[in-house]
């Protein structure tokens, strides 16, 4: 990406700091990071992931145990609502590890990489139109642990978003990790990664079978899709999946507008964080010129 093209991305921010359309963050200094690398904040013993799959697999054992005593002495299970549930409730004790631990690897990866981190923001929830920010049934959207700072020289941002879903019977918490850089100029929407949204168009197919294997790309415009994605591009994202795994095939990567977004129930830990940020320099980074002269078009910001 040339100078001239990273200085045109940053005036695209807003004068007050503004990470993405419509939502005023907060400003600062912000550094550059191109994916190195980071390992800051993932050093306790217990923290790491053969110790909490290692966890999860004790824990599943034990519960099948149980389950089996009870059955065995009692003539059935503990609850026919439980029993099919076992395999979930295994990843409790693990999940509670990870969410006690996300704030300070979070915080961690942003001081590594120089970004701005807020554990409290008044970052608004993004008006975007695709989800999870179009659930009908979602409700209370809470922005948090928010960082500012660049990725390969674009604009960068990160942020936490939990909601509660009602869906008549219970209500339930969720999360995802939201990641977005800002590009030069406005591009046709994109995805890149597991979506249910019809909206965007048909699955795109490309030449490297081990890319199809793990990337699902959905467009409206297969000539577009090829031409964002070059095979020097594809070749990269094969890598990183396989350095990173699930961080990088597990998240949904959508250009919308002059954004690249990524969301993922990932990224908490600081290789996934990198992880998913070096993703998505090498899919922008990977934009040939002639996409920005045949496709790309100026980027209408609204602010709140």
């Amino acid at each position: 990406m040339s100078d001239a093209r990273k200085q045109f991305a940053w005036a695209r921010l807003d004068r007050r700091g503004c990470p993405y359309p419509g939502v005023l963050g907060v400003g600062g200094i912000m550094s550059d990071t191109t994916g190195r690398p980071s390992s800051g904040g993932s050093g306790l013993f217990w923290s790491r992931p053969r110790v909490l799959n290692a966890l999860s697999l004790m824990t599943f054992a034990v519960l099948v145990f149980a389950q089996y005593r009870w059955w065995h002495d009692h003539g059935r299970p503990f609850s026919w609502v439980l029993l099919p549930a076992t395999p979930l409730l295994a990843f409790v004790p693990s999940g509670i590890i990870v969410k006690s631990l996300r704030k300070r690897w979070t915080a961690g990866w942003a001081e590594e990489n120089g970004f701005v981190y807020r554990r409290v923001s008044d970052w608004p929830v993004p008006a975007w139109d695709f989800p999870p920010f179009t659930i009908g049934r979602a409700r209370r959207f809470r922005v948090r642990d928010t960082m500012q700072g660049t990725v390969g020289g674009y604009p960068a941002s990160f942020f936490h978003l939990t909601w509660l879903h009602n869906n008549r019977i219970n209500v339930s918490t969720h999360y995802r990790n939201v990641f977005s850089i800002t590009l030069p100029a406005a591009l046709p929407r994109l995805t890149v990664g597991v979506t249910l949204d019809g909206s965007i168009g048909d699955r795109v197919e490309f030449e490297s079978a081990d890319f199809n294997d793990q990337f699902s790309v959905y467009s409206s415009n297969p000539a577009f899709a090829h031409a964002v994605l070059t095979p020097r591009t594809i070749g990269k994202l094969v890598d990183l999946a396989g350095q990173h795994g699930g961080a990088v095939t597990l998240t949904k990567f959508e250009i919308v507008g002059d954004l690249l977004v990524g969301i993922t129930t990932l990224g908490n830990r600081p290789h996934e964080i990198g992880g998913v940020f070096e993703a998505m320099r090498v899919i922008a980074d990977g934009i040939p010129r002639f996409v920005w002269n045949d496709y790309g078009t100026p980027a209408q910001r609204t602010h709140a």
